[in-house]
Parts: C-alpha cells; structure tokens; sequence
C-alpha cells in the first residue's frame, strides 16, 4: 500500500494553509536569514530567484512559472534555502533546520543538501576525467 513506504508522504502530502513559522537555516554558527520568519511565498520566489541567477535564468525548471501563489500554498508547499553565499566552504559543518510547525496536523519534513560539484569529462568516451567538491 501507499503509505506503507519510507518515501511517500501520505498522509501529510497536501495540506492547505499549513505553514512553518520562525523558519531559518543554521550551518555551522551562521544563519542563512538574518532573522527567522514566517516562510512565505514571496520567500520562496526571492529564493528560487538567487538560485536561478546562478545559472544566468537558463534553467527552465526554475522560471517557467509553473509554481504559483495558489499551487503553492495549496499543495506541496518547499522551502528553500540558498546557502552559496555562507564562507568556509573546506570546513565540514553542522546543518540545522529550526522552525515551528503552525498547522492542526503532522508535518513530514524530506530534507535535500545539494552542494556545488565539478567534473570534466571525456565527450566522445563518456568518461569522468576529473572530479571535485568545492
């Protein structure tokens, strides 16, 4: 059955007008937001922007306007951090994620840590020359 896997949400999968209030982003000592705040969508636009100006607005995924006020705030509501910007990068750090959940049900939270990556690789072989983490 559905809800019988580690990977599926239900029952918390849609739940309008749910919200996390006092929401930020700790790595390491340092905050990603100055203060914490109620995340709300104009939060997540600002954040989806930073991220989409990394790549020059050339990710569709990002900007084509599929993710509305609406689909939004009624269905799966994600939040973003964009933590490029925080120093120390060579230094492993503690990731904590604080906030409150102001909604009348549970909350399943699926947390992903995406960091910057290169490769080069050969095109006509398909092989991985080189590989770093920055």
């Amino acid at each position: 059955q559905q809800f019988q896997s580690p990977f599926d949400s239900a029952p918390y999968t849609l739940q309008p007008g749910s919200s996390i209030r006092n929401f930020n982003v700790r790595i390491g000592s340092t905050q990603v937001f100055d203060i914490s705040h109620d995340y709300d969508f104009h939060h997540f636009t600002n954040e989806v922007a930073k991220i989409s100006a990394i790549n020059g607005d050339l990710t569709p995924e990002l900007v084509n306007g599929l993710l509305d006020y609406q689909t939004w705030s009624l269905t799966n509501r994600m939040l973003i951090a964009d933590v490029s910007r925080l120093t120390e990068r060579d230094v492993p750090q503690a990731i904590q994620i604080q906030g409150t959940n102001a909604g009348c049900q549970g909350v399943n939270t699926r947390v992903l840590v995406i960091s910057e990556q290169e490769l080069s690789f050969d095109r006509l072989t398909g092989e991985i020359i080189d590989y770093t983490t920055a």
